[in-house]
């Protein structure tokens, strides 16, 4: 991850405002996106950050946009690429901005869902990049441990555990899973 660190650091902006950014249209099937630095890199708001842009289809029905970053790491020391969400309209003017204190932690993933509603029909497109480096979520865990004991003609195994708090790190890179629920996929 210091790595990752170090390449944001050294990294430029891509652009000075995000309506010349790269963007493509949100995929419509569950797609994996990799953030890092293969992505262009904007300044949000003072924090330089890996993202990626995507242009919302026209409103037409109520639809939602389903984010899982997924983990990297062991149990007790995990770095994740913390999403946030800004929403734009046409004129890249922000109207939703989702950070990471409304996340879903399950496990080691994080989750958000973006409901697309006809109040957010002036949604134009979707940004989604990462957290400020600072940032942490503290989780729980639980770890099962079995050890069989065998004495003679006798096999029982003793159960133990662990119970703890682990922080899921903030990183500048890592894996996405966008999923589209409520429009249709492009006909075959």
């Amino acid at each position: 991850m210091a790595e990752a660190r170090k390449a944001l650091e050294s990294t430029t902006v891509c652009c000075q405002d995000l309506s010349t950014a790269i963007r493509s249209p949100i995929p419509l099937i569950p797609t994996k996106v990799l953030i890092d630095k293969t992505q262009p890199a904007f300044n949000f708001g003072g924090q330089k950050a890996y993202f990626v842009l995507y242009e919302l289809p026209a409103y037409e029905r109520p639809y939602s946009i389903f984010l899982t970053s997924q983990a990297a790491g062991t149990l007790q020391d995990v770095a994740i690429f913390i999403p946030r969400v800004a929403m734009y309209d046409a004129d890249f003017k922000v109207t939703r901005f989702f950070d990471e204190r409304t996340l879903r932690n399950r496990g080691n993933d994080l989750e958000r869902t973006v409901f697309i509603n006809p109040s957010n029909q002036q949604e134009r497109y979707i940004a989604v990049y990462g957290a400020d480096l600072s940032a942490s979520i503290e989780r729980q865990y639980s770890m099962v441990t079995v050890q069989t004991i065998s004495t003679g003609f006798v096999t029982f195994n003793i159960y133990g555990g662990q119970d703890g708090k682990s922080t899921l790190r903030a990183s500048p890179v890592g894996s996405l899973q966008i999923e589209v629920k409520g429009l249709a996929t492009a006909s075959k």
